[in-house]
């Protein structure tokens, strides 16, 4: 049976194997600009293009690893989100709203992973705007949990791929990796939460992350 560590040492050969194809071809296209007029070549650029996203998510995925829990004031940590996808290139023209309940109590969680399901929900939400627009991010307490609701206008989720939107490689996505949701609810259910979702078909969509507070006080 194949260890963590094993599974850690095939992930980092592909990429490194990977990234030197992906040197060498733009190497050669560099010297020889005529090679994108042939189709063939379009069609192997886009398909490494698409085998490094995949390696790039499953990088961010961590999986294996233990959550280094800590207590983690919410409103602090949202505005570390905000931080992130101004400074992200997917936020140029991205407009990010946000509604956060006032003496929140605070949450056990590993900041950096719930911080990688996040943004990666926003920027599905970003994608399916066309690249521009604003989401309504709302923060409540519900019940013992603390709710996070990611509330796009993209026009909702196609009925084809709503009844396995959670599956691994589901997607609508042209070149989409069909990894960034199971993994963003792999990560928050790491962490005894639970990942939502509600479409409005022609409107849009609202994903609602719950994750509980913290008892110990």
């Amino acid at each position: 049976m194949l260890t963590t560590l094993d599974y850690m040492k095939i992930f980092h050969e592909t990429k490194n194997s990977v990234t030197l194809i992906n040197s060498s071809l733009q190497l050669i296209e560099k010297e020889h600009p005529d090679m994108k007029g042939y189709s063939l070549w379009n069609d192997t650029m886009q398909e490494l293009s698409y085998l490094k996203n995949l390696i790039a998510e499953l990088s961010q995925s961590r999986t294996g690893y233990p959550l280094n829990l800590a207590s983690v004031n919410i409103s602090d940590f949202i505005q570390e989100i905000l931080d992130a996808i101004r400074n992200l290139s997917f936020s140029q023209n991205f407009v990010c709203k946000t509604t956060i309940e006032k003496n929140l109590p605070a949450i056990q969680m590993d900041s950096l992973r719930i911080k990688q399901a996040m943004i990666n929900l926003l920027k599905n939400s970003y994608e399916a705007m066309g690249e521009t627009g604003t989401v309504y991010l709302n923060v409540f307490r519900k019940d013992n949990f603390i709710q996070i609701d990611i509330i796009d206008f993209g026009g909702g989720i196609p009925e084809a791929t709503s009844s396995n939107l959670f599956d691994i490689f589901t997607t609508s996505k042209e070149y989409g990796t069909g990894l960034g949701l199971p993994i963003a609810q792999q990560i928050i259910e790491e962490h005894s939460g639970k990942l939502l979702y509600e479409s409005r078909p022609g409107d849009g969509c609202t994903f609602s992350i719950l994750l509980p507070v913290c008892t110990d006080h």
